[in-house]
């Protein structure tokens, strides 16, 4: 590990102002730090062009604070840990298991994107890991037991820790569902007001370690009684300082690394007596453990080798970062689509702007790109859907505007305006195929992605639909090969803003060159 000077020192003590009383007899005091929605990015990231995250520099103020308070300090994840990286996801995860085990994390909860590879790598994930990965509403839907632990007890300086994990029942809405074949998803807040009083009995201080989003954290913490903390993830919330509901504390660190969460809580014979917490930037002046950056590059230099091939070139930046894509029509979402709607033989293509997750910069293309704009295992397929089918989707796509939604839709064939002073599910106004008004009783051919096909990010009016091209199945072919294939074929591309989308602000530069006829929303 890096050496740490006395200054940093001295630094890290002054950020935690209220750290830990040396030799603290009567009440203890222990220590909770935290992360959330790493999405297998061990390696820095920048933020605005200032470096932050990177799983070596948490692990070195982790062990920092261990080193300090021995036997008192309790590192927890929230989940979306394995997949969404080039580095975890072609290597199913590995590289960021390794990592955590190497790194001592302490126990961690299942995300939904933690099944990106199936249930089967989910098992051998969890068996190989150093560390509890739980999940106490998961069940095998076959025998009826659990698919992993539910609870993990720790004992620090005689504080015992109950750790009780929970994972969104919408998991299977929001990875793919063959992800999660076999599985079923309880009620968390059911799971936890039978178990919380277990654990209770049992624990001087109970630990939720959820995946369930902030909202639902809050639900959760009004519902169910008796417990002390509540460590979240899934909504990506940054919060500064705890929140309180009743006597339960929440905490979330943002996402990717960006923060280490601190929480310290007094606990005395009554119960939690003190509680103070904050995010701890992880930025470039933070320490490094050496023998963890050692790990991460060796994996990195095996990933080099397979994504370094050059395999087109952009004529322009193709545009995909998520604050534009998430409520906005861009080239590179358009460009997708296209090609997807191509592919299929469609006449429309729609595609969530979740499935889209970076930018394409104008120059070289290479495998390392492809695989960072598309890195999950989705599957191109072709629905037949009528007009009325689709102007429901487009009305989901746009009910949450202006607000960033990755089921926000991008599309090729079709152009729509909509109207945000509509309450949501009647915002569309005009709606075009072709330069023709949609029909509602027309049957149309869509390319779409198997995920949006199942149902995924709420398209329910999709789930069903009879499919003329592609397979649901494992067997399918995945879009970000089709999209690879189209660049390679093309050499260099490039793709524009056409108007595709409008807010009714936007609708005189933006409606086609017909007579204009509102189609009316559906229901």
């Amino acid at each position: 590990m890096r050496q740490l000077t006395p200054l940093f020192v001295t630094v890290l003590l002054f950020v935690l102002v209220f750290s830990l009383a040396v030799a603290a007899a009567e009440p203890a005091e222990i220590v909770i730090l935290h992360t959330n929605d790493m999405h297998g990015r061990l390696q820095p990231i920048f933020v605005d062009d200032v470096q932050r995250g990177g799983l070596a520099r948490i692990a070195a103020y982790v062990q920092v604070l261990r080193e300090l308070y021995p036997n008192r300090v309790l590192w927890l994840d929230g989940g979306d840990t394995f997949h969404g990286t080039n580095l975890a996801n072609l290597f199913d995860g590995e590289p960021v298991l390794e990592a955590l085990n190497a790194a001592d994390l302490d126990a961690m909860t299942w995300g939904n994107h933690d099944f990106n590879f199936g249930t089967e790598v989910a098992r051998e994930l969890a068996a190989e890991a150093r560390f509890p990965i739980l999940g106490a509403n998961i069940i095998d839907s076959a025998s009826g037991r659990p698919f992993s632990r539910g609870a993990a007890f720790f004992d620090l300086d005689g504080v015992t820790v109950a750790v009780l994990g929970l994972t969104t029942a919408d998991t299977p809405l929001v990875t793919l569902p063959r992800n999660v074949a076999g599985l079923t998803f309880l009620d968390p807040v059911d799971v936890a007001g039978r178990l919380v009083p277990v654990l209770r009995d049992e624990a001087d201080v109970v630990v939720v370690l959820s995946h369930l989003g902030i909202e639902e954290e809050l639900r959760l913490a009004r519902l169910v009684p008796g417990i002390d903390v509540i460590v979240g993830g899934h909504s990506h919330t940054r919060l500064d300082e705890p929140i309180h509901v009743g006597n339960t504390v929440l905490v979330q660190a943002n996402d990717y690394g960006k923060f280490l969460g601190y929480l310290k809580l007094t606990v005395g014979d009554q119960g939690i007596l003190g509680v103070v917490g904050q995010l701890l930037p992880i930025t470039a002046d933070s320490p490094v453990r050496q023998d963890i950056q050692a790990l991460v590059d060796r994996w990195e230099h095996r990933l080099d080798e397979r994504l370094r091939d050059v395999v087109g070139t952009a004529a322009v930046d193709l545009k995909g970062e998520a604050e534009d894509i998430r409520r906005g029509e861009t080239n590179l979402g358009n460009l997708i689509a296209d090609v997807m709607r191509a592919t299929a033989g469609a006449e429309i293509a729609l595609v969530n702007s979740g499935g889209i997750r970076a930018t394409i910069e104008a120059g070289e293309i290479r495998l390392w790109d492809v695989y960072t704009v598309l890195p999950f295992d989705h599957v191109l397929v072709g629905l037949a859907l009528t007009g009325e089918q689709i102007l429901a989707a487009l009305e989901h796509s746009v009910c949450r505007y202006p607000f960033p939604s990755g089921g926000f839709l991008q599309v090729s064939g079709l152009t729509f305006v909509f109207d945000v002073a509509r309450p949501p599910g009647q915002r569309v106004v005009e709606a075009y195929v072709d330069g023709r008004p949609l029909d509602p009783e027309r049957v149309y051919r869509v390319a779409t992605n198997d995920f949006l096909a199942a149902g995924g990010d709420g398209y329910s009016m999709l789930a069903g639909a009879p499919m003329f091209y592609g397979s649901k199945l494992a067997d399918g072919e995945f879009l970000r090969d089709v999209f690879l294939r189209w660049i390679q074929e093309q050499g260099t591309v490039a793709a524009e803003l056409e108007c595709r989308i409008a807010a009714i602000e936007e609708t005189l530069a933006c409606v086609p060159d017909v007579a204009p006829e509102l189609v009316q929303p559906g229901t």
